[in-house]
């Protein structure tokens, strides 16, 4: 199992270092895993964004915003889950989930794939918000930490 973390702020490239780092994988089926659930311009817009990013870059879309552990894939695949954030995000708020569940199904991805590259969103500090987003912010800290425990590389913006 080869996890890759690359975690930041919004809009500190992260992303494209992500795709960059895939890429270099020429030997193998390239799938860039979208787990966004747009809610409002701004994410339809950030996801133009991405798609254009990677235009041309050889890979395959897979959009699936929460049962990653059961997309079919290949052995051989390089996976580039974009995002962690958005996993979890989509686990509290829709599936009624957390952190830790969140963690399992990345992790049986990363069983069933050669390389999975995790980007996801870091930096955030809880307790000046509302209730449900510091328990987002809590929640995304401890899945990053997890990630970053089980990460062979993490790079860190």
């Amino acid at each position: 199992m080869d996890i890759q973390l690359i975690i930041g702020p919004n809009n500190s490239g992260k992303s494209l270092f992500a795709e960059d780092l895939a890429v270099q994988n020429t030997d193998s089926p390239l799938i860039y895993l979208a787990t966004m659930v747009p809610q409002n311009e701004e994410n339809d817009r950030r996801i133009e964004k991405h798609k254009r990013q990677r235009d041309g870059k050889g890979f395959t879309t897979i959009e699936e915003p929460w049962n990653i552990h059961e997309i079919e894939i290949s052995a051989d695949s390089v996976v580039l889950l974009e995002d962690a954030s958005n996993l979890l995000a989509n686990g509290i708020f829709i599936h009624h989930s957390n952190a830790d569940e969140s963690f399992r199904r990345i992790l049986a991805l990363a069983n069933r794939c050669k390389k999975l590259i995790i980007v996801s969103i870091g930096g955030m500090t809880s307790g000046e918000f509302d209730e449900e987003t510091n328990n987002y912010i809590d929640q995304i800290n401890h899945l990053n930490e997890m990630l970053t425990n089980s990460a062979s590389y993490c790079k860190k913006f």
